[in-house]
């Protein structure tokens, strides 16, 4: 069977390859949704993903991360004085106009800000732009951002609501679908044009050797009525959820991959079904030499198999390709995962094995007195 399977899908090559190509064109699609889909979510949580620490704290009515409610200052010392806890790395967030020229229109994009000392972000910065921090009126820019705030260079002035600074260099984190780009800085410097002494954030360090969920649950006890304590992925993980319950994003997606799939589908049964009407006599003649139903079946499966193989992995390539472009016009962390791909290959697989299995009733029904 598996000799004969390979010979019919090598037999009349052309055909096999514009098969594979259909279906190569609903694995794109597919992988499109797939990407699109999980770009919103991972951009959403690249801040909470970036934590340099074992819990994060919110004020508790920040219910998602587009909504910037902050802590009390208080609580900050307070959380310090627990046991098991390391250090307290307060951030703040602020949105902000930004000019790259004194005749350039104000783009709106957010600040953030910490204490270069005790960053609580991982954002690609070694000590020497870290120091760059401490220097009055300067700030980093992500480079990350998308290109509508243009081309900018170390060291030239940009204006942050009206107020002249200087660009220092360059930080890594990413926009989200709502935020375009951002700036980083020291508190220091966001307080002299936006002042605000209430972080919305803060990124806890555990002592060595301490309970992570002991500490949790002893920060609750302090302030559980004004605070949310959560490990990075719980925070995520609460993330995503509310971005799916909120927002379409699962159904409306879910449904462009559900069609890239079944346009394979089509595509992959209409192959068989009249490459099996073109050879119906011979499956005649294998069914009047004795060889069974399920011979006869498994062969077809196994073209759609093959197909499917070919299909997925040209699908495959074009999508990493497509993935690098997205990525790159639209700042989305479009990125592919193992479990992902596998997720498509095994859709891809059994929609091809379907369209075998639905194809192949022809030859079910066909007698060996067809040969005459």
């Amino acid at each position: 069977m598996g000799l004969l399977g390979w010979r019919l899908v090598t037999r009349d090559a052309w055909r096999s390859v514009l098969a594979m190509a259909g279906i190569a064109v609903a694995v794109l699609i597919a992988f499109v949704e797939m990407g699109f889909m999980n770009g919103v979510l991972d951009s959403q949580v690249r801040v909470v993903e970036a934590a340099r620490g074992e819990l994060v704290v919110l004020d508790k009515r920040r219910v998602h991360l587009d909504k910037w409610d902050s802590l009390l200052p208080i609580r900050l010392p307070q959380i310090a004085g627990l046991p098991g806890v390391a250090a307290v790395l307060p951030l703040y967030q602020a949105g902000v106009n930004l000019r790259s020229g004194i005749d350039q229109p104000d783009k709106r994009l957010i600040l953030l800000a910490f204490s270069p000392d005790a960053p609580p972000l991982e954002l690609g910065l070694d000590q020497a732009t870290l120091a760059l921090l401490r220097e009055p009126n300067t700030v980093l820019f992500d480079r990350k951002s998308r290109p509508i705030y243009g081309d900018l260079a170390v060291g030239q002035d940009v204006w942050v609501e009206g107020r002249r600074l200087r660009l220092g260099g360059f930080a890594s984190l990413g926009p989200t679908l709502l935020i375009d780009g951002a700036l980083i800085a020291s508190e220091s410097t966001l307080r002299t044009f936006v002042p605000m002494d209430r972080p919305v954030m803060a990124v806890i360090r555990v002592a060595p050797g301490a309970d992570i969920e002991r500490v949790k649950q002893t920060i609750l006890g302090l302030a559980g009525e004004d605070l949310d304590v959560f490990r990075p992925g719980e925070l995520a993980d609460r993330e995503i959820t509310y971005l799916r319950r909120a927002a379409p994003i699962g159904l409306l997606f879910g449904a462009g991959m559900t069609a890239g799939l079944f346009v394979g589908l089509v595509i992959c049964y209409q192959v068989l079904y009249v490459a099996i009407r073109r050879r119906i006599q011979a499956f005649a003649t294998l069914k009047a030499m004795g060889f069974s139903n399920g011979f006869v079946i498994g062969t077809i499966v196994q073209q759609a198999v093959l197909y499917a193989s070919g299909g997925f992995l040209m699908g495959l390539a074009g999508a990493y390709f497509l993935y690098q472009e997205l990525a790159l016009r639209t700042g989305l962390a479009i990125l592919f995962t193992a479990p992902r791909i596998g997720a498509i290959a095994l859709a891809c697989l059994l929609a091809s094995v379907l369209a075998g299995l639905a194809a192949s009733r022809q030859v079910v029904d066909c007698e060996p007195a067809d040969l005459y």
